[in-house]
């Protein structure tokens, strides 16, 4: 019986994914547009799309925890009008910010996500579970939002869902990556690595699912013992998957990793 492998830093995973993905290709639908996004937390969000793959941003209302600025951004667009965009503020190394965007709806969901400091990253499981804290230092905050109107209380949401519960999917991320999900409960699933550089290795970790349309669900997860954060829109008509993953380079905790995911999924067994 051969032993599973190490756990390995997100860059590392990072390295392995970058060889034959099967990442959706970057497309261009908001090249040259400026979108006033409308957050519920009375934040306003404006974005210029510069060129396809640069994003300028100020936030002209209330706070999001990230100051104005300009970065490389990645867009991929799962189904018509459906579009993730991804990118990390310049000066805040920790934070990445994703943003769903529903074209024809008109309406969004803002995700921003945190990676714990080096010195949370490194705090026993055993001590955050005498202090009542998650075992996760990673945080994501989903925040629903309307797109070049005011948000108000008839405004649609993408919201919580049930609908993964008790499915078992397997994501082929490329020809040499492929895990396992069990989706357990509104709160937490199980992966296992089957083929790849993780091979072996299974964890049980804290999540979220949100429903976009029709079999397209928003799947956000946070890593506990490799500090790590997973964004990615499933698309269970397509059997395709577009999203990002972002967590530290190495153990050292002063460079990140933030890279653009994309699988074929496969139904292996639902309740």
């Amino acid at each position: 019986m051969s032993e599973p492998s190490a756990w390995i830093s997100v860059g590392e995973l990072s390295t392995a994914f970058q060889s034959g993905t099967y990442r959706l290709r970057s497309v261009e639908p908001l090249l040259g547009r400026r979108l006033a996004l409308h957050l519920e937390n009375e934040a306003l969000l404006e974005c210029s799309f510069e060129s396809d793959s640069r994003l300028t941003w100020s936030i002209n209302r209330g706070s999001l925890g990230v100051a104005n600025g300009t970065a490389p951004y990645e867009a991929t667009e799962i189904r018509p009008g459906i579009v993730f965009v991804d990118f990390v503020p310049p000066h805040e190394r920790r934070t990445a910010v994703s943003l769903i965007l529903d074209l024809r709806k008109g309406i969004c969901t803002a995700l921003i996500g945190r990676l714990p400091t080096a010195e949370e990253a490194r705090m026993p499981l055993s001590e955050r579970i005498e202090h009542n804290r998650e075992l996760t230092g990673v945080t994501a905050d989903s925040i629903a939002g309307a797109i070049d109107r005011p948000f108000t209380q008839l405004t649609p949401r993408h919201t919580l869902t049930t609908e993964l519960l008790g499915k078992l999917v397997e994501y082929s991320y490329s020809p040499n990556e492929r895990y396992r999900h069990v989706y357990l409960n509104e709160n937490f699933y199980t992966w296992h690595c089957l083929e790849g550089v993780e091979k072996g290795l299974a964890d049980t970790d804290r999540c979220s699912c949100r429903k976009l349309s029709d079999r397209l669900y928003l799947f956000v997860w946070r890593e506990k013992i490799v500090p790590t954060l997973g964004v990615v829109i499933v698309d269970l008509e397509q059997m395709k998957t577009t999203g990002k993953i972002f967590g530290y380079r190495d153990f050292h905790f002063d460079q990140v990793s933030n890279f653009g995911v994309g699988a074929c999924a496969q139904i292996a067994s639902s309740l």
